[in-house]
Parts: C-alpha cells; structure tokens; sequence
C-alpha cells in the first residue's frame, strides 16, 4: 500500500495534431501501456468531490484502486494519494460496492473518516487512456496521454509527477516549445473530464 502527497504536473496538448508531432519529435517511447480507468462515487454524487477521485484502474495485467483528495490549479496538481493493489478478482471489473467497502481499502477508510460515515458507491462508468512514457535528456520522467471517453471523444496531455514543480515546469515548457508543440495549463483532471464528457455538451 502506498500513502503519499502527489505532485504533477499537467499540460494539455492542442489537439491529436500536436500529440502525434510531440510523439514523432520524442522517437520510440522507453514505455507504452493501456489503461481503463473505473470511476465511483456516493450515490449523490458529493463524494469524493469534483477534486476528489475513486478509482480501480486496470493495466498490464493487474488493477490498483486509487482514492485521491487534492486540487489542481494552474497546470499544477496537489493531492494525497491511498494506492494499493486490489484484491477482488479481475474478472469482476468494475467490482461491485460492497466488495469495495469489504476489502478494507485505507482509501475508503480516509473518505469515512473525512465525511464522517460509510457511503453505497457507485459505479459512474469507465474510459480508456493510451499511454506513453519518455525520458528526457533534462531528467524528466515524461508520461504523454491519450484519453478515449464514453462519447468516442479524445483528448491529449502530458504528465510529469516531480518533487520540483516550479524547476520542472521550466524544463517541460522548454522542451515542447523547442519542438513546436502547442499546449496550455491542464484546467481539468482526467476524471473531471470524464464527468464533462458524461454530461455532454
């Protein structure tokens, strides 16, 4: 189990155009996996909040459930982060409430205490993030995106998780303006997102 304050930070690419010529310009990834995010909430929907997310991601074989109680502000995320591996079976996806709750997750556990009693969750529905990983000759740990949702709509960004948001920023911003790649301050989390794409216009 990982208990952890998450730093990251989030560019969002112009459009497929500009993700294809920052893929093209970076050459062959160091790494490049599938994601499918399942996301959940109370069943009114206030928890864990619109800075808040409940989460089994699926990749490479495996499922991690993530709780995250955070903000992002200006390209800049900031939040603390209950990671472990599930334990139910992966057949079983997305699980079901009540294994979530019995599988004594410090996540859970985190929210119960924050809102002070034990909730039904629900499942709010699922999207697919296609992922490439980079190292760059600046030392950043780079993690460029692709997010399928719900509608069949896509969009775009670049992650870098560092201890030195303000140096590394710099450093990103440089980069991908020496390659000609459009991007703007990441105004919303991927779950977020997902929820505005869930919405519809």
């Amino acid at each position: 189990m990982s208990i952890r304050r998450e730093i990251e930070l989030k560019l969002r690419l112009e459009g497929r155009a500009q993700y294809d010529r920052l893929c093209r310009e970076m050459g062959t990834p160091a790494d490049a996996w599938e994601q499918i995010n399942h996301y959940f909430r109370s069943e009114d929907g206030t928890i864990p909040g619109e800075e808040g997310v409940i989460r089994v991601r699926l990749e490479r074989g495996k499922a991690v459930f993530t709780v995250k109680l955070g903000a992002l502000k200006e390209g800049l995320a900031s939040a603390q982060e209950y990671e472990e591996v599930w334990r139910g079976p992966l057949e079983e996806m997305p699980p079901p409430s009540a294994a979530m709750w019995d599988a004594g997750h410090a996540g859970l556990q985190a929210l119960e205490q924050r809102f002070g009693k034990r909730f039904p969750l629900v499942w709010v529905g699922s999207m697919i993030n296609q992922r490439r990983l980079y190292r760059t000759a600046e030392g950043l740990c780079m993690e460029v995106d692709a997010s399928r949702y719900p509608d069949g709509e896509e969009d775009y960004e670049v992650e870098v998780e560092t201890d030195h948001p303000e140096r590394d920023r710099a450093l990103l911003e440089a980069l991908l303006d020496r390659l000609g790649v459009l991007y703007v301050p990441q105004p919303a989390t991927k779950y977020q997102r997902f929820l505005e794409h869930l919405a519809g216009p």
